[in-house]
Protein backbone atom coordinates (compact mmCIF):
# COMPACT_ATOMS: atom_id res chain seq x y z
CA UNK A 1 0.00 0.00 0.00
CA UNK A 2 1.64 3.35 -0.83
CA UNK A 3 1.36 6.07 1.63
CA UNK A 4 0.79 9.91 1.10
CA UNK A 5 0.14 12.56 4.51
CA UNK A 6 -3.31 13.24 3.84
CA UNK A 7 -4.43 14.93 6.65
CA UNK A 8 -6.35 12.63 8.49
CA UNK A 9 -9.08 13.55 11.01
CA UNK A 10 -9.41 11.78 14.76
CA UNK A 11 -13.04 10.22 13.14
CA UNK A 12 -11.01 9.10 10.12
CA UNK A 13 -8.57 7.87 11.94
CA UNK A 14 -10.84 5.58 13.92
CA UNK A 15 -12.52 4.34 10.72
CA UNK A 16 -8.92 3.52 9.14
CA UNK A 17 -8.24 1.63 12.62
CA UNK A 18 -11.63 -0.68 12.01
CA UNK A 19 -10.40 -1.09 8.03
CA UNK A 20 -7.05 -1.99 9.04
CA UNK A 21 -8.10 -5.21 11.32
CA UNK A 22 -10.69 -6.31 9.05
CA UNK A 23 -10.71 -5.37 5.48
CA UNK A 24 -12.83 -5.27 3.52
CA UNK A 25 -15.79 -3.66 4.78
CA UNK A 26 -18.99 -2.24 3.65
CA UNK A 27 -20.29 1.17 5.06
CA UNK A 28 -22.77 -0.55 7.28
CA UNK A 29 -19.98 -2.97 8.77
CA UNK A 30 -17.98 -0.27 10.04
CA UNK A 31 -21.31 1.47 11.54
CA UNK A 32 -21.38 -1.95 13.35
CA UNK A 33 -17.92 -1.51 14.50
CA UNK A 34 -17.80 1.80 16.13
CA UNK A 35 -21.96 2.41 16.89
CA UNK A 36 -21.48 1.73 20.45
CA UNK A 37 -18.08 3.72 20.60
CA UNK A 38 -19.09 6.78 18.63
CA UNK A 39 -22.84 6.80 18.29
CA UNK A 40 -22.19 7.36 14.59
CA UNK A 41 -24.75 7.00 11.88
CA UNK A 42 -24.35 5.33 8.82
CA UNK A 43 -24.59 8.52 7.04
CA UNK A 44 -22.28 9.80 8.99
CA UNK A 45 -19.73 7.02 7.96
CA UNK A 46 -20.51 7.42 4.33
CA UNK A 47 -19.56 11.11 4.63
CA UNK A 48 -16.41 9.85 6.32
CA UNK A 49 -15.89 7.63 3.69
CA UNK A 50 -16.47 9.98 0.38
CA UNK A 51 -13.87 12.77 2.28
CA UNK A 52 -11.27 9.80 2.77
CA UNK A 53 -11.69 8.44 -0.91
CA UNK A 54 -10.88 12.02 -1.77
CA UNK A 55 -7.73 12.21 0.16
CA UNK A 56 -6.79 8.84 -1.22
CA UNK A 57 -7.19 6.99 2.73
CA UNK A 58 -9.35 4.31 1.62
CA UNK A 59 -10.44 2.63 -1.85
CA UNK A 60 -14.17 2.17 -2.41
CA UNK A 61 -15.20 -1.49 -4.33
CA UNK A 62 -18.14 -1.52 -6.22
CA UNK A 63 -19.69 -4.50 -4.90
CA UNK A 64 -23.77 -5.98 -4.65
CA UNK A 65 -25.65 -5.35 -2.49
CA UNK A 66 -23.14 -3.11 -0.50
CA UNK A 67 -20.02 -1.40 -1.84
CA UNK A 68 -16.49 -2.62 -0.14
CA UNK A 69 -13.89 -0.39 1.47
CA UNK A 70 -10.20 -0.85 1.28
CA UNK A 71 -7.48 1.07 3.47
CA UNK A 72 -4.58 2.89 0.86
CA UNK A 73 -2.53 4.04 3.95
CA UNK A 74 -0.15 1.79 5.18
CA UNK A 75 -0.70 1.37 8.83
CA UNK A 76 3.22 1.88 10.32
CA UNK A 77 3.92 4.40 7.53
CA UNK A 78 0.70 6.71 8.41
CA UNK A 79 1.53 6.15 12.21
CA UNK A 80 5.04 7.06 11.37
CA UNK A 81 3.83 10.25 9.52
CA UNK A 82 1.68 11.65 11.84
CA UNK A 83 4.41 10.79 14.90
CA UNK A 84 6.19 13.28 12.76
CA UNK A 85 3.59 15.45 12.15
CA UNK A 86 2.73 16.00 16.12
CA UNK A 87 6.51 15.97 17.13
CA UNK A 88 7.28 18.86 14.50
CA UNK A 89 3.97 20.60 15.62
CA UNK A 90 4.42 20.56 19.63
CA UNK A 91 8.38 20.16 20.01
CA UNK A 92 9.63 22.10 16.84
CA UNK A 93 10.99 18.20 15.58
CA UNK A 94 13.06 17.69 19.28
CA UNK A 95 12.21 14.05 20.10
CA UNK A 96 14.61 14.55 23.28
CA UNK A 97 12.39 17.76 24.30
CA UNK A 98 9.18 15.31 23.70
CA UNK A 99 10.22 12.29 25.28
CA UNK A 100 11.63 14.31 28.18
CA UNK A 101 8.20 16.38 28.25
CA UNK A 102 6.24 12.84 28.32
CA UNK A 103 8.30 11.81 30.87
CA UNK A 104 7.62 14.18 33.52
CA UNK A 105 3.98 14.49 32.95
CA UNK A 106 3.02 10.72 33.01
CA UNK A 107 3.48 8.25 35.54
CA UNK A 108 5.33 6.08 33.52
CA UNK A 109 5.22 2.01 34.85
CA UNK A 110 8.41 -0.67 35.83
CA UNK A 111 7.04 -2.43 32.24
CA UNK A 112 7.56 1.61 30.45
CA UNK A 113 10.54 2.48 31.54
CA UNK A 114 12.03 -0.85 30.47
CA UNK A 115 10.85 -0.38 27.04
CA UNK A 116 11.77 3.15 26.79
CA UNK A 117 15.72 2.24 28.42
CA UNK A 118 15.43 -0.62 25.71
CA UNK A 119 14.71 1.58 22.84
CA UNK A 120 17.40 3.74 24.05
CA UNK A 121 19.99 1.48 24.34
CA UNK A 122 19.08 0.18 20.62
CA UNK A 123 19.44 3.71 18.77
CA UNK A 124 22.61 4.59 21.41
CA UNK A 125 24.01 0.69 19.80
CA UNK A 126 23.06 2.43 15.98
CA UNK A 127 25.31 4.98 16.90
CA UNK A 128 28.24 3.16 17.88
CA UNK A 129 28.00 3.60 21.50
CA UNK A 130 26.38 1.95 24.63
CA UNK A 131 23.89 3.64 27.47
CA UNK A 132 25.39 2.58 30.82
Amino acid sequence: MANKKVGLSDSEWKILKVLWEHYPLSCRQIENQLKEDTGWTRHDIFSFLKRMEVKGAVHRKEASPHHLYYPILDYQEAVADETRSFLKKLWDGNLGLMVSSMVREEKLGEKEIDELMKSLQEAKKGLGGELK
